[in-house]
């Protein structure tokens, strides 16, 4: 018969019953001794059993007979004592399948290397292949398992037996803990007794953990105060499943069933007997527990239903809030053929909790956990020495965090029923998990150039469940901080300093590979204040009514942007390690544009840029220049001495760009061939792209000039004039003069004279530069015999110039 499911029951029977009778002759004890064992009343049996070794008859019989009832009443060392009794005869070595009584007896007094030899001793009576055979190697591995982990225990996992007052000679089992009460069950007198009921029932308790004080039960769980044991709430608190049991006639075996109740508008409603899905007729479904799947309620629970894996077995169904279940599933996976009792489902690990006494334990019902999820998933787990024993451990539950969990069993320092035989039972003992840690070490660092950052401030958030802020830190000269993270959590750290952007992290430490300390690094961006000043290009001074905006070029967006009407200052924050394109742009001005790089900029603070905007009609100018103006030789006014002249340059510009022919025929017609034909189309290039060309456009700079003085602009134009070494260095000063004259003419006369009122109040100013000889090439020929050279050759002809290289703005008085 099954233990767990014993123990409960032998109370029940145990503590109705008077002290046996005793019989006036050994002969009378076998049928009473029988019957007890039959109904499975073995501390009835065993006081039996007892009164008849006394008239020393049969005495191996007897002793296997008491051994096997002690064991069945948790009474291990009087088995033990009765059996060796046995062992020490022929009657023992004649029975070698006492053995396997005494290996299960070893073994649940934590002696496992006596325990595997006794199993040893039985195996080689068996038939490979049997039921029996693999049950008994499996016992070996279990014996074996156990020896090598009985002193695993975890120092951060104590348990210590709930010393309250809840715990009594009968049984406490079923603890469940909402908030800071305590729900469990025990075996305790009736005081509504009836004839039809029994004395004893299993009865709902519920306590203040805070102050040890007994609680009245919720509304509406009153009624099933003295019937009900192992109940469970949904985490929401809206479901309740529990455990209603029956002895069965003439018998301590136990019929239960599950109930549920809801907890709607304030009140619990009335016991509903879940359907034959979960309660199937005849057999016995126990140990409930409920959580939250979606829109639905899984229940998982032990029953001994056909289709399992072993006697009792881990089934679950649906629950659809209405009243139907799902067809049960067997939980395959975690069922063995022995007995699997009290499941428990921890939503934060995702994992089922459970007793079995077949998977590798210490002995008897041990706890295990299987995962759904994690390193350990799809895995089945003893919880280990500190929270098992070798005597029974059943109905695990705990808190949210897993942190505090209660476990009842029947190892050493619970109550007895009977302290002569020190026998059964049940008590509810209290588990607290010191959670593991792990360091978490952070380095704050500048993103851009991964350099420590100090002065920074951490905050540490626990982010498991909500976001709840559990520290903050200050960095005043450090640039590194340790935190201490508990296992099984979420965390975010931030960081933050003030003036940079600042960084976070997740860590988790649930299913932790290892507690080497975790090293993150976060970094801030430092922020930096950008100013930029506006210009006017051509004379540099300040230019107010722009708008300057700043590009982030990595992400492509608008950071600022800004219009002064009163001053040319803008300020704008940007960031350390980024880049970014600055945009400066006002009407009738050609905007300016500066691509500010992260490595141009990192080590300044503040950022300081010029921008220079430049007239868009003084800008189209700019782009007409340089303009080269080119003359024939000793032109104009040849072989004068004056420094000016009354020709216009337009007057002898077409008589030059008609004598290309001459120049040709006067430079290349001594040349042959290729060097011909290159020397050709050279001078052919230099007229019409040269002198052509620039011609051309100083008509079209001039138009563009008169429109531009038209708006009341100030311009100041160089002409800067040029001559070929050919003649003397006086004579070519004062050639180059006339030339730039002839091109200063041509100011005063262009359409009858429209610069004249400008030249006049100096808005327009042209200042003349003449070089002479003193600029030309020196490979320039200066030979005066040497005509082909010194005046035909292309190198002669481009000193004789006048260019307009530069013009500058005056004061802007339109904004």
């Amino acid at each position: 018969m099954l233990k767990f499911i014993q123990t409960l029951s032998i109370v029940l029977l145990s503590l109705q019953l008077s002290l046996s009778q005793n019989y006036p002759s050994f002969d009378k004890y076998w049928e009473p001794i029988t019957e007890s064992i039959i109904k499975e009343n073995y501390f009835e049996a065993y006081e039996l059993i007892s009164q008849a070794l006394q008239y020393r008859k049969m005495q191996d019989t007897l002793n296997y007979l008491a051994a096997d009832c002690a064991y069945k009443l948790n009474a291990y060392s009087k088995a033990e004592s009765h059996l060796r009794a046995v062992l020490t005869n022929d009657f023992g070595e004649r029975h070698l399948e006492n053995y396997k009584l005494l290996g299960e007896i070893l073994m649940n007094l934590g002696r496992y290397g006596e325990s595997s030899n006794a199993f040893k001793t039985y195996l080689p009576t068996l038939n490979e292949g049997t039921l029996e055979y693999d049950y008994i190697n499996q016992r070996i591995k279990q014996a074996i398992w156990a020896k090598e982990n009985n002193n695993n225990k975890d120092p951060l996992v104590k348990i210590r037996k709930v010393d309250n007052g809840i715990n009594t000679p009968d049984n406490e089992f079923g603890a469940f803990l909402y908030n800071n009460s305590l729900y469990y069950s025990g075996l305790r007198k009736n005081n509504y007794k009836s004839k039809n009921e029994d004395e004893y029932k299993s009865s709902v308790f519920k306590i203040d953990l805070t102050n040890n004080q007994e609680l009245t039960l919720d509304s509406g769980l009153v009624e099933i105060k003295n019937k009900a044991g192992n109940l469970s709430f949904s985490k929401d608190h809206t479901m309740l499943v529990y455990t209603s049991c029956k002895q069965l006639p003439n018998s301590t075996k136990l019929n239960c069933s599950i109930y549920l109740k809801k907890f709607t508008n304030g009140r619990w409603s009335n016991s509903t007997l879940l359907p034959q899905e979960v309660n199937l007729s005849g057999y016995s479904s126990t140990q409930a527990t409920i959580t939250e799947e979606g829109e639905l309620y899984r229940i998982y629970y032990s029953s001994n239903r056909p289709g399992g894996v072993g006697g009792y077995d881990i089934w679950s169904s649906l629950y659809d809030g209405d009243g139907s279940c799902s067809t049960p599933e067997n939980l395959s996976e975690i069922n063995s053929p022995g007995d699997e009792y009290s499941p428990y489902y921890s939503a934060k690990s995702k994992s089922i909790f459970f007793s079995s006494n077949y998977h590798l334990g210490f002995g008897g019902l041990d706890i295990f956990k299987y995962s759904w999820k994690g390193k350990d998933s799809l895995k089945i787990l003893n919880v280990g020495r500190a929270i098992n024993s070798s005597y029974d451990e059943v109905g695990y539950t705990s808190s949210s965090d897993e942190y505090v969990s209660f476990v009842s069993s029947t190892r050493p320092g619970s109550e007895y029923l009977d302290q002569s035989i020190q026998a059964c039972c049940y008590d509810i003992y209290k588990i607290n998990t010191t959670p593991k840690t792990v360091d978490l070490i952070i380095r704050i660092k500048d993103r851009y150039d991964s350099l420590d950052i100090t002065g920074s401030q951490l905050q540490l958030y626990d982010i498991t469940e909500g976001d709840s802020l559990l520290s903050v830190v200050s960095l005043n000269d450090k640039a590194l901080h340790t935190f201490s993270l508990i296992e099984g959590h979420k965390y975010k750290i931030v960081a933050a300093k003030g003036n940079y952007i600042g960084d976070s992290t997740m860590i988790s430490t649930i299913d932790l590979l290892s507690y080497d300390p975790i090293k993150r690094d976060l970094y801030l961006t430092q922020g930096k204040q950008l100013e930029i000043t506006t210009y006017e290009r051509t004379t540099n001074f300040v230019l107010k009514g722009a708008t300057v905006q700043v590009w982030d070029v990595d992400r492509n967006l608008v950071v600022g942007q800004f219009t002064k009407v009163d001053t040319n200052l803008f300020n704008f924050s940007i960031y350390k390690g980024r880049n970014y394109r600055l945009i400066a742009s006002k009407p009738k001005y050609e905007s300016d544009t500066i691509d500010l790089w992260a490595k141009d900029f990192s080590n300044e603070n503040p950022v300081q840029r010029k921008m220079f905007l430049e007239l868009s009609a003084i800008a189209e100018l700019r782009r007409l220049l340089p303009i080269r103006l080119f003359f024939d030789n000793d032109l104009p006014n040849p072989k004068s001495e004056s420094d000016t002249t009354d020709v216009l340059f337009s007057k002898i510009y077409n008589d030059y760009t008609a004598k290309k022919g001459i120049y040709i025929t006067q430079f290349a017609n001594i040349l042959k061939g290729a060097a011909r034909a290159n020397a050709i189309l050279e001078i052919d290039t230099f007229f019409d792209k040269e002198v052509k060309w620039n011609g051309d456009k100083f008509l079209i700079f001039l138009d563009k000039l008169s429109i531009i003085m038209e708006e009341g602009h100030s311009i100041d134009i160089f002409l800067k004039g040029y001559a070929s070494p050919r003649a003397k260095s006086e004579y070519n000063q004062h050639l180059s003069s006339r030339r730039v004259v002839s091109i200063r003419n041509e100011f005063d006369y262009y359409q009858n004279g429209i610069f004249h009122p400008y030249i006049d109040n100096q808005s327009l100013k042209i200042k003349e530069i003449p070089f002479g000889e003193s600029k030309a090439s020196t490979d320039v020929s200066d030979s005066i015999e040497d005509t082909r050279n010194s005046i035909y050759s292309l190198k002669a002809a481009y000193e004789r110039r006048v260019e307009i290289l530069e013009i500058l703005k005056g004061v802007d008085d339109v904004h």
